[in-house]
């Protein structure tokens, strides 16, 4: 198992109420995190406290939903578009098969 760092000194946790250096690394909420910094593009690979990470972690969510959303959005207007291009071909199929009749219809009401 890899060694798990401790916390700088001069910091108190907020639950324990001591200096970090001496509880984070044996706290379930001291986590390693690795990625991008969603506010920039620098790479970051760092431990900290769970709670430290939750608005970096709510930001990148956040900006993650959005490019869902588009994503979705753009799909859908591609479907929007392919469906009236289907009822576009098939209105004008029917159109054209009415047609002839309608013309033999005339023909034949006028021989009579």
């Amino acid at each position: 198992m890899p060694q798990i760092p401790r916390a700088d000194k001069g910091l108190t946790c907020p639950l324990l109420k001591t200096d970090t250096s001496k509880v984070c690394h044996t706290c379930p909420w001291w986590i390693q995190i690795r990625g991008k910094d969603p506010q920039g593009d620098k790479e970051i690979d760092k431990w900290g406290c769970a709670v430290m990470w939750l608005p970096m972690l709510l930001i990148e969510g956040a900006q993650q939903t959005r490019q869902a959303g588009a994503a979705i959005e753009s799909f859908r207007n591609e479907v929007v578009d392919g469906n009236q291009a289907f009822v576009d071909a098939v209105t004008q199929v029917l159109e054209r098969q009415k047609a002839p009749r309608l013309i033999d219809g005339a023909r034949n009401d006028h021989s009579e």
